[in-house]
């Protein structure tokens, strides 16, 4: 196991509204077109999403917004 995966957290939707501010069918609607990062399947109908894929997701918004202001 590499010291990337053992830090890595799994969030569930729950989670990724509480983190985001999205709401939960934004959530699946932005992951469906691409534009949010893809739950990882953990067997059954249980979905989670990476933390850190998440948190990346978060700072290249924020790195948008700066960039346009600049």
């Amino acid at each position: 196991m590499t010291d990337n995966t053992q830090n890595e957290r799994f969030l569930r939707v729950d989670d990724v509204i509480k983190l985001t501010g999205l709401s939960r069918s934004t959530i699946y609607d932005k992951a469906r077109i691409g534009k949010f990062p893809e739950a990882v399947n953990l067997g059954g109908n249980a979905k989670a999403w990476l933390e850190s894929e998440v948190r990346n997701w978060m700072n290249e918004r924020i790195q948008q917004r700066n960039n346009k202001t600049k």
